[in-house]
């Protein structure tokens, strides 16, 4: 029997039941995925939601949404974003947003939606979305930011305790080691002059301990500035010799300083913390060793072109004969607050930051510090600093930190160095004020001192003569010194100005200068630092040229 068959009926009807297949397959895997999907129309109604989205939005089925729309939902500070997303949605585009639900029965959600446009049969473009929940990786987020800010926060009153307690230390420490050294000039006996040394030699440490603090503070902040200027190698490390020499000559030891013959005579680094960072290492070497040297060798060599972009290398080594350290506190030696054992403080005293801000200088400077130690032998500090070499031709204004003793000529005003200066102290501290009039008095200047900012600007304006120098504090009441000094520079005053403050970060300088000062003191002060730069300053006044 013959038995016609229609295959293209029969091909089309395997092809309406594949399409069909296909349709409930598809549709099945969308109703089913655990992320919400979901048809939205350009006005924001709801044209259908598979049942993850349904429980997204709080809904108990279906027919309770149907036709509802979206824009309901949104938190009202996400509404406006969500209707400007879901116009460019429906307009062609394929894009993703964050933004915040309320559903509902009342909870907040975040999610995270990627839509594309979407043709239905009758021609009309929807958005087609898939939408996830991510409140919690927001929350998570802003756990985080919250925390960010907290620490910056903490860290930045950290920063300005540590600068108001600089201030409140720096101030007393003018007058303790002003007058300390003022007294030791006056008494004859040679207990009394001891007792002057202890409470110069205590004060000059408790500064130091200031200033590490300060130091690992701006460290840890990232505010310690670096400043690569050319400089001279060998007069920094021969002025460092010098330093330490006194110290180890206290305890008998041999200090030496060995430099390389082809030492570059010129390089470019920051000379400050390369004369820190020795200063620190060769302080600790002194320190812990009783018996025996403290070596210090300085080489450098060439670096191929494409190392670090820098033509030379300089390799320091710090060598001593001392106690060493133990294998068990080699991990923690650059910790802060850190000493090798806890009896190290009570012997050999100290805060424990000078390795901890040697390290990270010279990291900050493109070395490294490392170390190796033997119990009772000694220990080798070394570091190697990438720098570059200039030429006597190439530099401008070379830098040298070394002062090496020349022959002294006989100055007949050394005595009274201020001979003849007009000077208008400002100063609020009664200490102070007592102190530095007495060393500015004693070199032989003329003194005219007032407590605040207001009485400065007054008697300058008014006084019947022009003062060749002005020493004016920054921090007084009722008028401060940087107000002062822009009212008086305003005013057309030109006499040189000269800070003083308790403030010693880079930043407060600059700001010293920038109110419209001429030159910049920190306390405590030192006595012949005040003194050169006040006759330096004030030998510039148009009627001493």
């Amino acid at each position: 029997m013959k038995i016609d068959v229609n295959y293209q009926s029969l091909f089309r009807s395997l092809e309406d039941t594949f399409s069909e297949s296909r349709e409930k397959l598809l549709s099945q895997i969308v109703f089913n995925t655990p992320e919400c999907v979901k048809l939205i129309d350009r006005t924001g109604t709801l044209l259908d939601m598979n049942d993850a989205g349904l429980a997204l939005i709080e809904a108990d089925d279906w027919d309770s949404v149907n036709g509802a729309n979206v824009y309901s939902l949104m938190a009202p500070e996400h509404l406006e974003k969500f209707k400007s997303f879901n116009e460019r949605v429906c307009a062609g585009k394929k894009e993703s947003l964050e933004f915040e639900i309320i559903a509902l029965k009342g909870t907040r959600r975040w999610m995270h939606t990627t839509a594309v446009p979407f043709v239905l049969p009758n021609g009309e473009t929807v958005h087609l979305a898939i939408t996830r929940d991510v409140t919690w990786a927001k929350r998570r987020e802003q756990e985080l930011c919250l925390a960010k800010a907290k620490a910056e926060s903490a860290n930045l009153a950290k920063g300005e305790f540590l600068a108001n307690m600089s201030h409140e230390i720096r101030t007393p420490m003018t007058a303790i080691l002003g007058f300390s050294e003022a007294l030791a000039t006056q008494v004859d006996t040679p207990e009394a002059k001891e007792s002057c040394e202890i409470i110069r030699r205590n004060g000059e440490n408790l500064l130091g301990i200031l200033n590490d603090i300060l130091d690992l503070s701006r460290i840890e902040s990232g505010k310690l500035e670096t400043e690569f200027i050319p400089f001279s190698i060998s007069d920094v490390l021969c002025d460092i010799y010098n330093l330490m020499k006194v110290r180890s000559d206290a305890k008998e030891l041999d200090l030496q300083l060995h430099l390389a013959e082809d030492l570059p005579s010129l390089v470019v680094s920051d000379p400050t913390r390369i004369r820190q960072i020795i200063v620190n290492l060769v302080g600790n070497a002194i320190k812990f060793t009783n018996i025996g040297s403290v070596k210090i060798y300085v080489s450098s060599s060439k670096l191929k072109s494409s190392e670090q972009g820098h033509s030379h290398q300089l390799k320091f080594l710090v060598v001593d004969t001392g106690t060493g350290i133990t294998a068990e506190h080699k991990q923690k030696i650059y910790e802060p607050f850190e000493q090798a054992d806890t009896s190290i403080t009570r012997v050999f005293g100290g805060s424990g930051l000078g390795l901890t801000i040697s390290h990270r200088l010279v990291g900050k400077l493109g070395g490294n510090l490392s170390f190796k130690s033997v119990i009772g032998r000694g220990t080798i500090f070394r570091f190697c600093l990438p720098v570059d070499v200039v030429s006597d031709g190439d530099l401008q204004n070379p830098v040298s930190l070394g002062h090496h003793s020349s022959e002294k000529k006989d100055n007949p005003e050394a005595a009274n160095p201020l001979q003849g200066l007009r000077i208008l102290l400002v100063e609020d501290g009664p200490d102070n004020l007592r102190l530095i009039s007495f060393l500015l008095r004693k070199a032989g200047a003329s003194v005219t001192s007032h407590v605040n900012g207001l009485e400065a600007v007054t008697c300058v304006l008014e006084a019947a003569e022009e003062f060749d120098v002005i020493l004016m504090d920054m921090q007084m009441p009722v008028m401060d010194g940087y107000t002062a000094t822009r009212h008086l520079r305003e005013e057309g005053i030109e006499t040189p100005i000269i800070a003083l403050t308790a403030h010693a970060m880079r930043q407060d300088r600059e700001k010293c200068l920038a109110a419209g000062c001429t030159e910049y003191l920190t306390k405590p002060i030192n006595r012949k630092e005040l003194l050169d730069t006040v006759q330096r300053i004030g030998m510039t006044a148009p009627d001493k040229l």
